[in-house]
C-alpha cells in the first residue's frame, strides 16, 4: 500500500513557492513537477520587496494568463473549496501571496485590491524594517508602526492572512496580538533546534498556534541546520513543533528555489539582508524538493503519528486556516 493510499488520497498544499521573474523560467517544468510529486496546492510568492508597486500589478496578470492558457493541468484557487475542487478534477490548484508589505505602496485601501485579486497571504517584512516593523535580521527589535497596526486592520477585514515568517521578534508578536483571525508563519522553522535569525523562537509559536493558526516547515538547508536539506533534519522541525503546541499547528512551506547559483549570487550581493548569522557566514544553499513532502509523511508515519494528524501537516491544517479567512460573497 503506498502512502497516499495509506493515508486516503490526503490534499498536500505547500504554502511558499517563490515565483518572482527570475524564478518563471521552467515554469512549465516546475509547476507539473509538483504535481507529479502529488502535491494539490502551491501558494506563489508573486512579490518581494524590490518590486514596485506598478511591476507587481503586472507580475499579477501575467501569471495569471499562465495559469488560464493551462485549464487542463492549472486551476486558480482561493479558498479551501476551490482547492478540493481542483484536486477532484485532477488539476494543480495554484494561489498568490507576497513576501513584504511594500507593494502596498504605504496604503492600506491597495489591500482589498490586491485580496480581490487573489492575494491570500502577505508577511509583514523581509528581513529588514519596512513601513510596517522591523524584520528578522535588523540591529533593533522595534515592534508594529502605527501604520502597521492599521495595515493589519485592513488585511482582517480583507480575510487577508497575516504571515511573521521573515518579520522581527517583536513586530510578529504585536502582531499576533492585534489579529482577529489566526495567524500564520508560512515557512519558518524552530529557533529551539536551530538558533538562526530565520526561525522562531518558541513563545513565537505557541502565541501563533493560540490564533488558530500554523507554522509551515521551511526546507532550506541553513534553516533546518544541515549542508542538505534532508527529509529528516524536516521531521525533526515538525516534531518539535508538533510536541510543542500541536500536530493541528504544523503545515508545509518548502520555499522550493531550483536556481540556487541564482539565490546565491543575490545573497552574497546583499549581505545586509542576508548578514552573518551570530558570526557564521551564510552557507550554500540546498533547498528541499517536492517529492520529499511524501518521504516526510512516511517518516511522520513509522515514528507514531496518526493518519489524521499526517493529513493535517501535509494540508488539512491550511485549509482550516483559509476556511476562517472566508471572503464574503456577493449578494
Amino acid at each position: 500500500m503506498t502512502i497516499i493510499e495509506t493515508l486516503d488520497n490526503p490534499i498536500i498544499c505547500d504554502m511558499t513557492l517563490p515565483w518572482f521573474t527570475d524564478h518563471m523560467v521552467d515554469q512549465d517544468i516546475t509547476l507539473p513537477r509538483f504535481k507529479k510529486a502529488g502535491v494539490d496546492f502551491v501558494s506563489l510568492t508573486v512579490s518581494v520587496p524590490e518590486n514596485s508597486l506598478n511591476s507587481t500589478i503586472r507580475h499579477i496578470a501575467r501569471v495569471k494568463d499562465h495559469i488560464a492558457a493551462r485549464p487542463d493541468t492549472l486551476s486558480f484557487a482561493t479558498t479551501a473549496d476551490e482547492i478540493m475542487a481542483a484536486k477532484q478534477k485532477g488539476l494543480l490548484a495554484v494561489g498568490f501571496h507576497f513576501q513584504g508589505t511594500e507593494p502596498f505602496d504605504g496604503s492600506v485601501e491597495l489591500v482589498e485590491l490586491f485580496a480581490e485579486l487573489g492575494v491570500r497571504h502577505v508577511l509583514l517584512a523581509y528581513n529588514q524594517k519596512n513601513l510596517v516593523g522591523d524584520g528578522c535580521v535588523e540591529r533593533t527589535d522595534a515592534g508594529l508602526s502605527r501604520y502597521g497596526i492599521r495595515l493589519i486592520e485592513a488585511m482582517n477585514r480583507a480575510a487577508m492572512i497575516v504571515d511573521g515568517s521573515h518579520t522581527g521578534y517583536r513586530t510578529s508578536m504585536e502582531a499576533i496580538e492585534i489579529c482577529a483571525r489566526p495567524f500564520i508563519f508560512s515557512h519558518s522553522n524552530a529557533h529551539a533546534l536551530v538558533p538562526h535569525y530565520r526561525n522562531i523562537k518558541d513563545d513565537q509559536i505557541k502565541a501563533c498556534a493560540r490564533t488558530g493558526g500554523i507554522i509551515g516547515i521551511n526546507g532550506v538547508n541553513e534553516f533546518l541546520g544541515e549542508t542538505k536539506a534532508t527529509t529528516e533534519a524536516m521531521f525533526r522541525h515538525v516534531d518539535y513543533i508538533a510536541n510543542l503546541v500541536g500536530p493541528q499547528h504544523v503545515g508545509i512551506g518548502l520555499d522550493y528555489v531550483k536556481d540556487y547559483d541564482a539565490i546565491w549570487g543575490w545573497m552574497q550581493d546583499n549581505p545586509d539582508l542576508w548578514p552573518d548569522n551570530d558570526g557564521a557566514a551564510p552557507i550554500y544553499p540546498d533547498h528541499a524538493q517536492p517529492e520529499q513532502i511524501l518521504e516526510l509523511a512516511a517518516m511522520l508515519l513509522k515514528s507514531g503519528y496518526s493518519p489524521a494528524h499526517v493529513r493535517g501537516i501535509l494540508g488539512e491544517n491550511y485549509l482550516r486556516v483559509l476556511r476562517q479567512h472566508q471572503r464574503p460573497t456577493s449578494a
